[in-house]
């Protein structure tokens, strides 16, 4: 059963009942908060992509191996323990599940100093995936209860913001102190802080009642998984929609392991340098594609529903059309002038597809939603990428080298011959990676056409 309330208002999406203990102060204060768990999330999950080669220096690692650490270690425990923290998450309270999560997750990061080969630095990098698991399904679902659906798609792009807020900090901060002291120091200080702002998160943020945002509150029942699997099984949007996020996190973690590492490859520069310059090209144009992308998408979509689709699969055809032409240069300003723009559009599709995922369900089946996309987009994206990219940087480096490549350069000689291969193997593999975005955007197309009926309720509210 579920208890019926007034519609929110339009402005506040304050409600009455039980939705009166949450005003538009405690809804930015949620904001506010979950942008920082994002933050701190995305820092000690990327900051091996900014130290990855420190990290392939000391421990004597191959690109496949870096793809592992960056990818598959994380990402596979990550995914598939989303959807057990998830059907808590329908159960108990999201905040104390997300507070316990950030504590766990923090405390493996900084672990992640005292690795002394690969071995245990993948056992460290699966312990910050297993805590990671906590934060992003039970985050999704409490948007979903603060704020109206029609809304949703503006704040997941704010909550976006993680991503370039945390290359500035992670990424600059992480590389200067690795520069400095190393890449050890590097995870200790990024790892650490986590621990205490997880106690602020529990004392701090509220738990909204469930359906808050709908007019309703949700039945102490939850459904059962089966019913979930079924109701997303049965949408044809969401189907397409999971297929389209999987390619972008697919194309997008090979662009973060291995951007850092391209940039101090292929020109003269340190690890600070080009950590500034990752920063540089993504923190403004992810941002601004992220947050420009959800407000788009909310305002268009009143006109046409489809656009929560349409918006994204545009952007995603300019991305990968701008990121294969950037990776494409030789010239250090015309490679940083040409990859600021593709992130614009790379990142217009997080509001929208995060909005459709939970206007799509019921309250009590968003944070398992949530948890299912989360999981193909890990384990899928997120592990094949990075590896996929460093496999192929393997293999275009030794068509690039005049000899056998893994025996020559494996042992380090003719160290001249070998940068140069590397350096080309990993620009052909970044670009190969990146046409993939045509086929998130194709997905995104077909997902649109499905709206206007899976999304009826929302036409029904205006």
């Amino acid at each position: 059963m579920e208890t019926h309330l007034p519609p929110p208002d339009s402005r506040t999406g304050a409600g009455a009942g039980q939705g009166a203990a949450i005003g538009a102060r405690d809804r930015r204060y949620a904001v506010f908060m979950l942008l920082v768990v994002s933050t701190i999330a995305f820092i000690d999950r990327s900051i091996l992509n900014t130290v990855g080669q420190a990290i392939k220096t000391d421990l004597h690692l191959s690109d496949t191996q870096l793809g592992l650490l960056g990818g598959a270690a994380f990402a596979i425990l990550y995914g598939v323990l989303a959807i057990p923290v998830a059907r808590l998450a329908e159960r108990y309270s999201r905040v104390r599940i997300i507070a316990v999560s950030m504590a766990a997750w923090s405390a493996m990061t900084a672990l992640c100093a005292a690795a002394s080969g690969f071995g245990g630095l993948m056992l460290a990098r699966i312990g910050v995936g297993i805590g990671e698991a906590g934060s992003g399904a039970p985050s999704q679902s409490l948007v979903g209860d603060y704020f109206l659906p029609e809304k949703r798609a503006s704040i997941f792009g704010i909550l976006g913001l993680a991503t370039p807020i945390g290359i500035i900090l992670g990424g600059i901060g992480g590389a200067v102190v690795a520069e400095s002291h190393g890449w050890r120091a590097a995870f200790l200080l990024v790892g650490l802080p986590g621990i205490a702002l997880s106690a602020i998160v529990w004392l701090t943020l509220k738990e909204p009642a469930r359906g808050l945002s709908d007019g309703r509150i949700a039945s102490d029942v939850t459904p059962p998984l089966g019913a979930v699997l079924r109701r997303l099984a049965g949408s044809p949007a969401f189907r397409n929609l999971v297929l389209a996020g999987t390619v972008v996190s697919f194309v997008g973690y090979a662009g973060m392991t291995f951007a850092h590492p391209f940039f101090v490859r292929n020109f003269d520069v340190g690890y600070t340098e080009a950590a500034i310059a990752f920063a540089v090209i993504n923190s403004l144009s992810l941002g601004s594609g992220s947050v420009l992308g959800g407000i788009a998408a909310d305002r268009l979509g009143r006109r046409d529903i489809r656009w929560y689709g349409w918006l994204p699969a545009i952007c995603m055809i300019l991305a990968a059309a701008t990121y294969m032409l950037g990776f494409s240069q030789t010239s250090w300003f015309w490679t940083i002038l040409l990859l600021t723009p593709p992130g614009f559009f790379a990142g217009v599709f997080t509001g929208p597809t995060f909005a459709v995922t939970s206007n799509l369900v019921e309250p009590r089946m968003r944070a398992s939603a949530t948890a299912i996309l989360t999981l193909t987009m890990s384990v899928l994206g997120m592990t094949l990428g990075p590896i996929t990219a460093g496999w192929f940087s393997d293999i275009f480096a030794a068509q690039a080298f005049a000899g056998d490549y893994a025996a020559r350069c494996g042992e380090a000689t003719t160290a001249a011959a070998c940068a140069a291969a590397s350096a080309q193997g990993l620009r052909t593999a970044l670009v190969t990676v990146c046409s993939f975005y045509v086929v998130a955007g194709w997905l995104f197309f077909r997902m649109a056409a499905h709206l206007p009926r899976e999304l009826a309720h929302m036409e029904e509210r205006r």
